[in-house]
């Protein structure tokens, strides 16, 4: 599910308790998803950035997952849901008219539904589970954002970025999310701090 709000300032897990999963491995599932994605090609595009339409309508259409479009006043509280055992995405409107308008939230929002279906996110795991009261890793929502963000950033592409900026225009990403990314894979001594010189708010 791809709620409204800042992932960044949450303090409590959002999501569903589900198997853990670290980085580490959630990275090595990203290497494998991402071949498989269409990118975008032309003007706007280059290596990195997926198509997410094409995701939606084709990729995802050849899983056997279909989707669905729901009004505003239907969804609310979240841009989309995805309920894996009738294999349906449903997904807002604007959010779905946003893709044509290269709206980075709405691409990430199909990726983090993609994520979901990659993780295999099932409610039929989490029954007993009380919401929140376990570890971020544990967390469906937590895992779904990690893996959406190292599908649409790859290492490779933030080993070429200069800046978030950058990043963010290489992937079709948000700044914030681009400086979240840089941020952590620098903890994490992935990257180099130096290249990233000025760019960034430590």
């Amino acid at each position: 599910m791809t709620t409204l709000g800042n992932a960044k300032t949450m303090r409590t897990p959002s999501g569903m308790k589900v198997a853990p999963m670290s980085y580490a491995r959630l990275e090595e599932v990203a290497d494998g998803v991402r071949p498989y994605l269409p990118t975008v090609k032309g003007y706007g595009g280059g290596p990195w950035k997926i198509d997410c339409w094409r995701v939606l309508e084709q990729t995802l259409a050849r899983i056997g997952y279909r989707h669905h479009l729901a009004g505003q006043d239907e969804l609310a509280d979240c841009a989309a849901f995805t309920v894996p055992e009738h294999k349906l995405v449903v997904l807002r409107e604007d959010v779905y008219d946003g893709l044509f308008n290269d709206d980075v939230f709405s691409r990430s929002t199909v990726i983090h539904e993609l994520s979901h279906i990659v993780l295999d996110h099932a409610v039929t795991l989490h029954r007993g589970a009380i919401l929140g009261k376990h570890q971020f890793c544990e967390d469906s929502e937590w895992q779904a954002k990690a893996l959406t963000a190292a599908i649409m950033m790859p290492l490779t592409a933030c080993q070429a970025a200069h800046s978030p900026h950058e990043l963010s225009q290489m992937c079709g990403t948000s700044y914030q999310a681009a400086t979240y990314r840089i941020d952590r894979l620098v903890k994490e001594g992935k990257l180099d701090p130096a290249r990233f010189a000025g760019g960034l708010f430590w």
